[in-house]
């Protein structure tokens, strides 16, 4: 019977997880990178709809909420309660909302009804950032998994300060929402100090 020593079980076991975990985001850890050439970030300019590549390292030194979910109706509403407390609780110009919606995981023939969604969301919120991943990248680069979704705060340093890859309870929404307005408090001081 083979015996492993602890220092190479240990090896093996932090392999694994970071096979299972590995670049997906994790709190008090840079945002893992993330590029959506296909689709990507909608820009609208007047009533016209454009596509272009989209980096989740865009607009640095701003607090951040990225949602990341399939394009289907269970999932479209699952982290809205939180980011509608936010809108609610807070001035919406301190902090940034980017929406990325997974194609790959969408309904055969649904396409179009997510892509019309994603329009009237733009329109309703011209300043937050849309992304369409139209080949499931985030799912695999991000290691989500069967869920494939995940809600991270990033702090103006890039920094993931919360993860969840489901919904929020009120504890955990009520606690999110204190630290984005901490995190928005520090980038103000920050931004004292430097005038």
């Amino acid at each position: 019977m083979a015996y492993l020593r602890p220092q190479l079980l240990l090896a093996v076991l932090l392999g694994w997880a970071s096979l299972a975990y590995g670049q997906g985001p994790v709190t008090s850890a840079p945002l893992p990178p993330l590029t959506i050439a296909e689709r990507g970030e909608m820009i609208m300019e007047g009533d016209e709809f454009n596509f272009v590549p989209w980096s989740s390292d865009k607009d640095p030194g701003k607090v951040h909420i990225l949602q990341y979910f399939s394009g289907t109706i269970s999932h479209r509403d699952l982290f809205s309660p939180f980011t509608d407390l936010l809108q609610a609780e807070l001035d919406y110009t301190k902090y940034h909302v980017t929406t990325i919606i997974n194609l790959d995981r969408a309904l055969w023939g649904t396409t179009g009804f997510v892509v019309s969604e994603l329009k009237d969301s733009k329109r309703k919120y011209p300043r937050a950032t849309m992304v369409l991943d139209e080949d499931g990248i985030g799912v695999e680069q991000w290691q989500l998994g069967k869920q494939g979704s995940v809600l991270a705060i990033v702090d103006n340093d890039g920094v993931v300060q919360f993860v969840s890859q489901g919904p929020l309870d009120e504890s955990q929404m009520q606690a999110s929402l204190e630290l984005v307005r901490a995190e928005i408090l520090e980038v103000e001081a920050l931004a004292l100090q430097d005038q």
